[in-house]
């Protein structure tokens, strides 16, 4: 009993974050659907699919309505599915897991430094990292969602996880003691030395600059004048793969020459939360963007997207770059498993099994590789040998 009354903070800022992740599921329903059909996101006001009736409050009600309504509009009878509720649902539990495995008190036997750290700290103190989490969360189902269904990324929603993530681990930097000359032991994306810190910052400072570059067009974009629908030649694909080193050779320059210039400087803590964000976001994409140009050049087609890159990229900058690391080592085993699982299944009921892009698997990895931190590193350690 006495242990139950101790957890009853725990319980109710998870039940608050539950109710909060049902209403982010809801909306990330509303982007599931809207984005690849064009429509606007915020209007017009939620409505049936079918016969268009705009839906009264109490039929927007997360999780709730559905139950409420069994399923179905109350004015044409068209069935809903359970879509909609499922990802409610998934999306609340995961919130309100996060905010679980982070603050609340029965885990602290098994927690890792890291995950210390969030204890230490308490959740109004930690606050814009939680942040930060949540939005990269809400955006990966987003994303994990639309990818499954037409092939596609939208960049909108990992550029929002990367700049949310960026900007909530540099303020994040605000809040450590001016007693502390470093960032705090577990720190979420990893504490570095000054040198890492350095290749972190020149890293995002070379990626701006490249950014911008392509944007005014004074950078070639790969793949710019290839039909997507089209098989393209192995030879076109290789020449075009090969169009984005020239990108990345701002990224990799900036990360030397910031390694080289900082390497002995101790910056502000703001700084250096941004430098190793900055790693995790360069870790992230790296790991993605070198398989992509590895595998087009040795199979003679486009291999991953760069939806993929700016995923991981975003996801790096968040959960760090020991996590992103992992991430894309557990992302082919999730990937694997479901084409047994589904494979299997299908077969059973004598249908084909449905394919799924590898960006559902790149979101489902981050998301299990960051809440199962204390269970998946002893067994990554085991299988990959990493320290």
């Amino acid at each position: 009993m006495d242990r139950l009354v101790i957890l009853v903070p725990a319980i109710m800022q998870a039940a608050f974050f539950f109710a909060l992740g049902a209403s982010v599921g809801s909306f990330v329903n509303v982007i599931a659907w809207r984005w690849p059909r064009g429509q606007g996101i915020v209007h017009p006001a939620s409505r049936c699919g079918a016969c268009g009736r705009s839906l009264v409050w109490w039929e927007n009600i997360p999780i709730a309505s559905w139950f409420l309504l069994r399923g179905r509009c109350r004015s044409c009878g068209v069935v809903f599915g359970m879509s909609h509720v499922v990802v409610e649902c998934a999306t609340a539990m995961v919130f309100a897991g996060t905010v679980l495995l982070l603050f609340a008190g029965p885990f602290t036997d098994v927690l890792p430094a890291q995950t210390m750290w969030w204890l230490r700290l308490g959740a109004w103190t930690s606050a814009p990292t939680l942040l930060a989490v949540l939005t990269l969360w809400g955006c990966l189902l987003a994303v994990a969602l639309i990818d499954a269904e037409t092939g596609f990324i939208p960049l909108g929603l990992t550029s929002l996880a990367l700049g949310v993530g960026l900007a909530c681990m540099t303020i994040q930097g605000f809040f450590v003691p001016d007693s502390q000359a470093t960032l705090t032991n577990g720190w979420p994306t990893g504490v570095l030395s000054p040198l890492w810190i350095g290749v972190g910052l020149g890293a995002l400072l070379g990626s701006v600059i490249a950014g911008i570059l392509l944007w005014k067009g004074w950078l070639p974009r790969s793949f710019a004048q290839v039909d997507p629908i089209a098989d393209v030649p192995p030879s076109i694909a290789r020449t075009e793969v090969l169009k984005e080193l020239i990108f990345l050779a701002l990224p990799a320059c900036g990360a030397i020459a910031g390694g080289i210039l900082l390497r002995d400087t101790q910056l502000p803590i703001p700084l250096q939360a941004l430098g190793s964000s900055g790693l995790g976001m360069t870790v992230g994409a790296a790991t993605i963007w070198m398989t992509r140009i590895l595998g087009t050049l040795a199979f003679g087609r486009e291999a991953m997207g760069l939806g993929d890159v700016h995923l991981m990229a975003a996801a790096g900058a968040v959960i760090g770059w020991r996590d992103a690391g992992l991430a894309y080592l557990a992302a082919p085993f999730l990937a694997l498993t479901w084409v047994a699982v589904s494979g299997g299944l299908a077969k059973f009921r004598g249908k084909t099994a449905r394919e799924l892009p590898y960006g559902p698997h790149l979101a489902l990895a981050v998301v299990v590789v960051y809440l199962g931190r204390p269970w998946v590193v002893p067994a990554a350690r085991i299988l990959f040998g990493i320290p």
